[in-house]
């Protein structure tokens, strides 16, 4: 009965589905980056599947409902912009929840079930995790007679096919059986599944998946059954890494010398299991009579392992460098008289070297798994066991050696892997199970680098079309939510930010050559090949140059959030850092990448900032006049809290040479020239001084105005003085001692009229400018421990002498004094009530006016009084 009954097809079993007619070949997609579905006969049969038959396999799914989840969503759609959520709206979505957790729990039902003619089934894609869809609103991108049909995330009333029968010895409500012929209806559209003859333009060789009426038959081949598709056992289709339990290393293949090389990667981590590289994935295929069927492992199997980022096979082959004659009838090593310890060592005795090979019908890529414990043939191999390696045709086993095969490199951390014929317990793998969602990070990485890598080429030739643009200005999008790893809901992607980065995604970002497709896109249009460019950076300015412009802006964002936090990936992007230079001042966000990749880095600060960056960036400043550029001056002469000195001379320079006057704001104490009520008020109280600032604007414009009136201006939100007051403050610690006097500065931080933050920024001035600044005195701190003979016999309090006598030491004092008077006179009103002002201002904040939090000042004179 139980075989009678694995011929039908159930729920939960993943299948194929083999076009036959004018076009044969299986329905597969193109990539985790592009929804569209298509058929590619070139790309193999039902005696020989295709290379990548992952992207071939679905899931029979029964009918999920989606009326809930498609009133929410016109819901959403109709309150975009609205940030006010009504009762109606909450319970449509709470409706949509209810509504999926129904589906799942009706599908853990369902599951096993015999899959009948007639019946209504969904196919969900293994790869991408998404519903194969008709449209029937939009027609099909080639044939526009007929529906457009592409993979979809959550499914909808689209995703729903009767399956039926294609010959008449079939009929409604009989069981269908693996391995016939069917015709997919989709419910709402009523037009038939079918494989086009149309040829995509930009996939050579594939061929459109539409709905259209025309007599188009599907073989349902199955891949694997819903029992077989277990977390507790090694089944084709599983991703592994095998870890290799001696060397405590991960078997891995990648480029060395412009060659593939398999081999055991050493790592400098603390613990080895935690080295997780996306070349280190492994893709398990259990080998049967039938080549499109995969399934459980067991024991005597035979299996393939493909290398996920590439798509080759491991193998093995003759080893150049074994040594037959070294190894004597019982196959031991001859005596070092014969043979030196050198030439004996492990790479010279595997026979055969293990490498990645294109195919995987090579016999040469067959192995068998050996258990380290008891057990029958015909037993299921766990998904967490430890095996030894046993490859077929030579009948050798796995063997592991200390030989790097990075030699050259100042750091080897290649080692050699082959096979012998003496099989030891040592040499044997942890099988580690990979997360279905790391698995699938990779496709989306693998996939978006080829996708980029063809990108740069058309840019290179200067024939990409409008439609490839936007594909890719979407995928970068995509990417930038990839690596930052927040969901799209449709904000602005450019100003997405990382709060906790993913180490993982960066470095995929980098190991699947993202990254080195960036800076090709971010050159391939300047290039001086051929023709000439296809673009300048001149031209980025022009309007005509606007969706060009954005896409070099989500490259740099893309750089920028690749590198937060993650040295490895800092140091990769700093090698291309002659590009990103040469793209400073053009709006495409290059300075700002610059600025996040060195800042905290003193190493590669001090290596790539010269005075040509510093002079490019006060240009900026000075074409500009914003505070952002500021920042970035600021960020590239600190790093982790510590100044860099030659940095700050650079700066300097330029920003004090008198060329670039107009860059700064003038700070001068004048006579009152008014006799407004706030003058006489100062002037009653004995001040009869007050704070201008005087500016020059981009339009070599001269401006003065009083600090206070810019200050009450800005309140009222006049857009101007908010520049310029923002401006000013980022700009006041620029200046020098002589230009902002002790009292000067004293004046603007006692003034409550001005801003909390300017004050804060007057306080952080006098701390630098004035405080903590040459001439030091080194506080000796003393000791408790010393030499007999540093004690005098006879000591007095008479004979203590102070040793410093300094002049300047005095003039600081009588300099300082009135400093010293006010931040004791504004710590005694700020301690001494019995609402301190940080308090005063939380329940300002509460009450929904005035500044909330502590002031910002008030650190800065806790710093001032501990300084001086």
């Amino acid at each position: 009965m139980s075989d009678h009954r694995s011929s039908f097809l159930h729920i939960g079993d993943i299948v194929s589905l083999y076009a036959e007619g004018t076009v044969n070949g299986f329905i597969s997609t193109l990539g985790l980056v592009d929804d569209r579905c298509v058929v590619q006969p070139d790309a193999g049969d039902l005696a020989n599947p295709p290379k990548k038959f992952r992207d071939c396999l679905f899931k029979v799914c029964p009918m999920n409902r989606y009326s809930a989840q498609k009133q929410f969503q016109k819901a959403k759609q109709g309150k975009q912009g609205n940030n006010t959520q009504g009762d109606l709206f909450k319970k449509l979505q709470h409706a949509a929840e209810l509504e999926k957790k129904q589906n799942e729990t009706e599908n853990k039902k369902l599951l096993g079930e015999v899959v009948k003619y007639s019946s209504v089934i969904q196919l969900l894609h293994i790869k991408s995790n998404k519903y194969l869809t008709v449209n029937k609103r939009l027609p099909a991108l080639l044939e526009k007679n007929a529906m457009r049909v592409s993979l979809d995330n959550a499914g909808n009333e689209g995703s729903w096919f009767y399956i039926q029968p294609f010959w008449k010895l079939r009929s409604e409500g009989d069981n269908v059986v693996v391995g016939d012929k069917v015709v997919l209806m989709p419910v709402n559209a009523g037009q038939p599944l079918h494989a086009s003859n149309i040829e995509l333009l930009d996939n050579r060789g594939c061929k459109e998946v539409n709905a259209v009426n025309c007599n188009t038959s599907w073989k349902v081949t199955l891949f694997m059954k819903y029992s077989d598709y277990r977390d507790d056992v090694l089944k084709g289709g599983d991703v592994v890494r095998l870890f290799h339990a001696e060397q405590e290393k991960f078997l891995t293949c990648d480029e060395y010398k412009k060659q593939q090389h398999v081999f055991l990667r050493t790592t400098l981590r603390q613990s080895a299991t935690s080295a997780t590289s996306s070349k280190a994935l492994w893709e398990i295929e259990v080998v049967h009579y039938d080549p499109c069927r995969g399934g459980a492992g067991q024991w005597n199997s035979l299996f393939r392992f493909k290398h996920l980022a590439t798509g080759n096979y491991l193998a093995a082959e003759v080893n150049p460098d074994f040594r037959e004659d070294s190894i004597d009838q019982k196959g031991e090593m001859e005596p070092d008289s014969v043979f030196p310890k050198k030439k004996r060592q492990a790479g010279e005795k595997i026979a055969f070297s293990l490498v990645s090979v294109r195919h995987g019908n090579d016999i040469a890529s067959l192995f068998e798994l050996d258990a380290t414990t008891l057990q029958r043939a015909d037993c299921l191999v766990p998904r967490n066991s430890y095996v030894r390696l046993r490859h077929l045709c030579t009948n050798t086993w796995v063997t592991s050696t200390n030989n790097p095969i990075d030699a050259d490199e100042e750091r080897p951390v290649m080692l050699k892997i082959g096979t012998c014929s003496t099989k030891e317990d040592k040499e044997a793998f942890a099988i580690v199970s990979v997360p279905l969602s790391e698995v699938r990070d990779l496709d989306f990485a693998n996939d978006a680098n080829k996708v980029l890598e063809s990108t740069v080429g058309k840019l290179q030739n200067s024939n990409i079309t409008q439609n490839e643009r936007r594909f890719v200005t979407k995928l970068l999008e995509d990417l930038i939510f990839f690596v930052c790893e927040v969901p799209n809901n449709g904000q602005d992607v450019l100003s997405v930010v990382i709060s906790n980065p993913n180490r993982e995604r960066q470095k995929l970002m980098r190991e699947q050559n993202i990254l080195a497709q960036i800076f090709g896109i971010l050159s391939a249009p300047f290039d001086e090949q051929g023709d000439g460019p296809m673009l300048k950076l001149e031209d980025l300015g022009d309007q005509r140059y606007a969706p060009f412009k954005y896409m070099l802006r989500l490259c740099y964002r893309v750089l920028r959030h690749s590198q937060q936090d993650y040295r490895k990936n800092q140091e990769y992007i700093a090698k291309k850092f002659s590009i990103m230079q040469s793209q400073i001042g053009y709006e495409i966000l290059a300075e700002d990448t610059i600025t996040a990749l060195l800042h905290n880095n003193r190493k590669l600060l001090e290596k790539h900032i010269t005075a040509k960056e510093i002079e490019t960036f006060v240009k900026l400043l000075k074409r500009n006049r914003e505070p952002r550029f500021l920042d970035y001056l600021s960020d590239l002469c600190v790093s982790n809290k510590t100044a860099i000195p030659v940095t700050q001379e650079l700066i300097c320079k330029f920003m004090l040479n008198p060329s670039n006057a107009d860059i700064l704001i003038q700070t001068k104490l004048i006579p009152h020239t008014e006799s407004t009520m706030e003058s006489s008020l100062m002037q009653e109280d004995g001040d009869d001084e007050e704070v201008w600032l005087y500016w020059i604007d981009s339009n070599k414009e001269p401006h003065g105005k009083s600090i206070r009136h810019l200050a009450q201006d800005a309140k009222g939100n006049h857009k101007m003085d908010v520049d310029i007051i923002t401006y000013y403050r980022y700009l006041a610690i620029n200046q020098n001692t002589t230009q902002l006097p002790v009292d000067l500065i004293l004046r603007c931080m006692f003034d409550d009229c001005l801003p909390y933050n300017l004050r804060a920024s007057f306080c952080r001035l006098m701390l630098h400018m004035h405080v903590d600044r040459a001439p030091q005195e080194a506080v000796v701190p003393v000791r408790y421990a010393r030499l007999w003979t540093e004690i005098p016999s006879k000591i007095t309090i008479h004979e203590y002498e102070y040793e410093f006598r300094d002049t300047s030491r005095e003039e600081m004092k009588r300099k300082f004094a009135p400093t010293m008077e006010f931040v004791e006179e504004y710590l005694k009103d700020v301690v001494s009530p019995a609402l301190p002002v940080w308090r005063r201002g939380e329940e300002r904040a509460h009450s929904g006016g005035g500044e909330s939090g502590a002031e910002p000042g008030l650190l800065w004179l806790l710093q001032l009084q501990r300084a001086a």
